[in-house]
């Protein structure tokens, strides 16, 4: 840097902004990726409060039919005496409170 300024900057642009360029720059990298405000997600709620994520979908009516096809599999267990099986968990049937579709977050 001379008494002139920083040579390195472009023309009318100061330091203070390239590094705040360079700062949004970096967030914009760092940050997480959002869910699409659609995208849901469907949990299978447990006693307790336990929330188990069983899919996710872009939309609503998609969400919906992952839910319904979780609750035909857990109907059928039932119906067969079994407890149905979530990714690599059993759940006893009494202890599932609801299927529910909620926004991903």
């Amino acid at each position: 840097m001379t008494i002139f300024g920083n040579r390195d900057c472009r023309h009318g642009e100061t330091q203070a902004a390239t590094a705040d360029t360079a700062l949004a720059e970096q967030a914009a990298v760092v940050l997480p990726r959002a869910f699409a405000p659609h995208t849901r997600r469907v949990v299978l709620r447990v006693q307790g409060g336990e929330e188990i994520v069983v899919g996710r979908a872009d939309g609503r009516e998609p969400a919906v039919q992952i839910a319904r096809e979780m609750v035909k599999h857990i109907e059928q267990a039932a119906t067969r005496g079994e407890w149905p099986q979530v990714d690599e968990r059993f759940i006893r049937p009494g202890a599932i409170v609801s299927v529910d579709v909620q926004r991903a977050e």
